[in-house]
C-alpha cells in the first residue's frame, strides 16, 4: 500500500465512491480487514455508502486525529455467483498526516476536532479555571475566619480594658458598700486610691467608664442582704484579682 493516500477527508472519500457501482465495500489497513459490508435484501451502493460513513464516524470519535491511511475494496457480486469479486480499491486517510502534525505542534489553528471532543489545551484551561476557583475560596474563608477572630476579640479587649483601669478602685467601693452596709463605722486605711477616699468622688470617677454604676451598685447592695455568702464570695475574688 502506497504511503500517499489518493483521498483524504471524508467528502472526497464519499464523492469517489458514489461514482461507482457496487455490491459490497471493505476497508483494509495492510492486510487486516477492518470493516466489510455485502449489499443484502436489495441494499443500494447509497447504503452501503451510509454503512461506511457510521464505521468512520466510530473511528474518528475513538480518535479524532487518526491519520492512518487506509485502502477501500470495492466488490462485485456476479448474477447467480456464490463469491464476490474485488474490482476498484484506492487509499484514503480520514484527515491529512501533515495537518495532524502540525496541530499536536502547535503550529496551526487547523484542529481536526468532532463533537464531544475535547483538545488538550482545553483541558487545560478547565483545570486552570478549578484551581483558581478553589484558590479563591480557600482565601475566602481564611479572610472570614479572620474576621470572626476580630469580633471575638474585641468586647475581651473593651472589658480588659475597663478591668485594668478598674483593678484597684472596684474592691475599694465594695468595701465602702460593706462598710455602710454592716455599720462598720472604722475608717478604712491603707487605701491608695489616687483620687480620694470620699464615696461621691469615686463613683463620679467609675461613671466616666460605666454610666450605670449607681443601678449596678444597688444590684451588688441587694445582693448582699439577699445573699450575703455569694456576695463575699465575689468580694473574695475581686480582691485575688
Amino acid at each position: 500500500m502506497s504511503k500517499r493516500a489518493e483521498f483524504i477527508g471524508m467528502d472526497a472519500i464519499n464523492e469517489n465512491l458514489a461514482s461507482f457501482k457496487f455490491d459490497g465495500i471493505g476497508v483494509f489497513q495492510g492486510k487486516f480487514e477492518k470493516f466489510k459490508r455485502m449489499a443484502v435484501d436489495g441494499e443500494s451502493e447509497e447504503d452501503l455508502i451510509e454503512h461506511f460513513n457510521a464505521w468512520a464516524d466510530r473511528m474518528l470519535a475513538s480518535n479524532p486525529n487518526n491519520a492512518q491511511c487506509y485502502a477501500i475494496q470495492l466488490y462485485d457480486m456476479p448474477e447467480g455467483g456464490k463469491k464476490a469479486q474485488g474490482t476498484t480499491s484506492f487509499t484514503f486517510c480520514f484527515i491529512n498526516p501533515e495537518q495532524t502534525k502540525m496541530a499536536i505542534k502547535g503550529t496551526t489553528e487547523e484542529k481536526p476536532t468532532r463533537d464531544g471532543y475535547v483538545s488538550k489545551r482545553e483541558l487545560e484551561q478547565a483545570l486552570e479555571i478549578q484551581r483558581l476557583e478553589f484558590e479563591k475560596h480557600l482565601l475566602e474563608k481564611e479572610l472570614a475566619e479572620e474576621e470572626d477572630e476580630e469580633l471575638e476579640e474585641e468586647p475581651v479587649g473593651v472589658v480588659g480594658a475597663i478591668q485594668n483601669t478598674m483593678m484597684d478602685k472596684l474592691p475599694q467601693i465594695l468595701d465602702l458598700v460593706l462598710a455602710n452596709l454592716f455599720q462598720n463605722k472604722q475608717p478604712q486605711t491603707n487605701i491608695p486610691m489616687g483620687i480620694g477616699s470620699n464615696v461621691d468622688e469615686i463613683i463620679t470617677e467609675f461613671r466616666k467608664i460605666n454610666p450605670d454604676i449607681e443601678s449596678d451598685l444597688l444590684k451588688l447592695l441587694n445582693l448582699a442582704k439577699t445573699k450575703p455568702d455569694l456576695f463575699k464570695l465575689l468580694i473574695a475574688q475581686l480582691r485575688s484579682m
